[in-house]
């Protein structure tokens, strides 16, 4: 028995041209199979048609790809399993594929986001009641000084206000981790132009300089998308609080079968010495009086990017802005709209 079939992950050998030259028992366990039954044909066009024409796309490309797909999640309608795939080159002109089992963990984590649910409802319950009943004592007290009295209200409002957003953004952390839904063409620049809209809305009397690309096309969940450009589209506009002009731009090109996107502010930046904080939940690189929020909205946008098959990187320079580097899935060529 070779060392591929004593392997507890999914390992398969892909030619150039589709064909499954290899298989271990592992992978045709998963699919309830034997292996020989998978080799000899493109056995990924019928068993993973959500992602066959990425695979393909990557193959194409060999033997000059240095990377492919990585880490891409693969909810498997058929059997209820949760799988990861991850597609290498090989020296040889081939491709390795892994896909890893990840059904016991996705469980395990469905089990604690329904016990997060569960403590986020049961934390709004006392946090109202505090605020509340702050508010009658104050209104009750008639020897306080009123000023003293609405200073008070304010502190317990706004602590009672970023303890609810605090939980709301725990409940979307744990969202953030779930299998994404089915995948179809998304119009990121019709996103991006819709969330600088929103940002717009909330602060009219700012003047902003927004440039965003046309025609960039991901490949995913459009809700998820837009989450997930939404986190670093409002972390650029609040960083750019001390310009007099916001400045952002969104702009990008394909590049083989991914959507390459840079998001450009010219906000107050970082120093890159600390940049691995910041995809970290609770890990600010700021005070709250500088901006700084609950300390996870980078780390759900990263969360979204790799539940697309993507991620993100940044680049940063104190006082002169921030640039984050989104890459993700495009749109295959036989689902490209229409020029």
């Amino acid at each position: 028995m070779d060392l591929i079939d004593q392997l507890p992950n999914g390992l398969a050998v892909l030619a150039a041209d589709g064909t499954w030259l290899r298989a271990n028992a592992a992978l045709g366990d998963i699919w309830g199979v034997t292996s020989a039954a998978l080799v000899g044909h493109a056995a990924h066009r019928e068993r993973l048609p959500g992602l066959a024409a990425h695979i393909d796309a990557a193959l194409a490309r060999l033997p000059a790809a240095d990377d492919t797909l990585r880490d891409v999640s693969v909810p498997d309608e058929a059997t209820g399993r949760h799988l990861r795939l991850t597609l290498r080159p090989l020296a040889d002109g081939t491709a390795l594929l892994q896909l890893h089992d990840d059904t016991a963990l996705k469980t395990l984590e469905a089990q604690q986001e329904t016990l997060a649910f569960g403590i986020s409802h049961e934390l709004r319950a006392p946090v109202r009641a505090i605020e509340q009943f702050a508010r009658r004592l104050l209104a009750q007290d008639g020897t306080a000084d009123p000023q003293t009295a609405r200073d008070h209200l304010q502190r317990i409002q706004h602590a009672s206000g970023h303890a609810g957003g605090l939980i709301d953004a725990l409940l979307e952390t744990m969202r953030a981790s779930r299998p994404p839904r089915a995948s179809a063409a998304v119009d990121i620049s019709l996103l991006g132009d819709w969330i600088c809209a929103e940002l717009q809305d909330t602060e009219p009397g700012r003047a902003a300089e927004i440039q965003i690309a046309p025609d960039l096309w991901a490949w995913g969940d459009e809700h998820a998308l837009k989450q997930l450009l939404g986190k670093l589209l409002h972390n650029a506009w609040k960083f750019s609080s001390q310009r007099d002009t916001v400045r952002i731009t969104l702009d990008g090109e394909r590049v083989g079968d991914r959507l390459q996107l840079r998001l450009r502010d010219a906000g107050r930046g970082f120093d890159m010495r600390y940049a691995e904080r910041l995809f970290v939940p609770f890990r600010r690189l700021h005070s709250a009086d500088d901006g700084a929020g609950h300390g996870l909205g980078l780390a759900i946008a990263q969360q979204l990017a790799r539940a697309q098959g993507g991620h993100i990187r940044v680049e940063s320079e104190p006082d002169a802005g921030t640039t984050f580097f989104i890459e993700l899935p495009a749109v295959p060529d036989e689902d490209a709209p229409a020029p």
